[in-house]
């Protein structure tokens, strides 16, 4: 084999290496800049790729161990939310929704900005950066529906009327992951690189919007913020709406660390 042979085997070597580390397919032991990805330090729990195409998936995507969810290219898709271990049920999107298995995040439900003695801290923390072609973006918002409109004891007593777009008999949270899917792929570049974000509050908890009409004369006296975990008991129905525009690849992580989803602090070490 001449010098110029060797040269370009190496290269080719170097390039799949670096490419495969970049996706987290070797694993957090080996992924090259680790440490400069925005991820937390230390091996994640799990790992959910979230694979948008242009071709309809048509085979059987259920009872397996896979880790992908494959969703329309450009539209909306439905990711169903069940609680468990983690585990992909139904990897397919493109016939019926998509299913994915997550544990309750460990949160109470509580108004923004008054948490009193709520369990404001998760039990996990969710970290999602976008690859792929630059150009794409995506949204994910967490909808779900809600079996009372007053939050147990946290609107007791008020004439309320809830703000949240609604899909069905679902309300989606006013919070989304959005900008941060933006398909920017400047990959290991000193500006513009692709990085992970936690997310952990859009992707675990519906945030409400609610006017309340203190004294039932017809007035709104003020507008609160409800935040309520998914799997709590004033919710049913959860799912991720994930709304694609030519975003080829998500990455999500799940992380042993906790996200404080009113400050939006992490015990997570970077």
């Amino acid at each position: 084999m001449s010098n110029s042979q060797r040269l370009t085997s190496f290269i080719t070597l170097f390039t799949l290496f670096f490419l495969l580390s970049a996706c987290g397919t070797l694993g957090p032991e080996t992924a090259l800049y680790s440490n400069k990805n925005g991820a937390p330090k230390g091996p994640h729990d799990y790992q959910l790729l979230i694979i948008g195409t242009e071709n309809e998936k048509t085979a059987d995507m259920e009872g397996s161990n896979r880790h992908t969810i494959f969703v329309p290219l450009y539209g909306k898709a439905k990711i169903e939310l069940t609680e468990g271990e983690f585990q992909v049920l139904d990897g397919n999107a493109f016939d019926d929704p998509a299913e994915f298995q997550l544990p309750a995040p460990g949160l109470d439900a509580y108004v923004v900005g008054d948490p009193g003695d709520a369990d404001v801290e998760s039990d996990y923390s969710i970290f999602i950066r976008p690859l792929g072609k630059p150009g794409g973006y995506a949204t994910i918002t967490t909808c779900a529906e809600l079996l009372d409109s007053n939050f147990g004891e946290l609107l007791s007593g008020k004439d309320v009327k809830i703000l949240n777009d609604m899909d069905g008999a679902a309300y989606c949270s006013i919070e989304q992951v959005g900008n941060l899917l933006d398909g920017d792929m400047r990959l290991f570049r000193d500006t513009g690189k692709s990085v992970f974000s936690n997310v952990t509050a859009e992707l675990l908890t519906v945030v409400f919007e609610v006017e309340i009409d203190e004294d039932g004369d017809g007035i709104v006296d003020y507008t609160v913020l409800v935040r309520v975990p998914i799997f709590d008991e004033l919710l049913e129905g959860e799912y991720w709406e994930y709304d694609n525009n030519g975003l080829r690849l998500a990455q999500v992580r799940f992380y042993d660390c906790s996200t404080n989803v009113e400050t939006g602090e992490s015990s997570c070490e970077y």
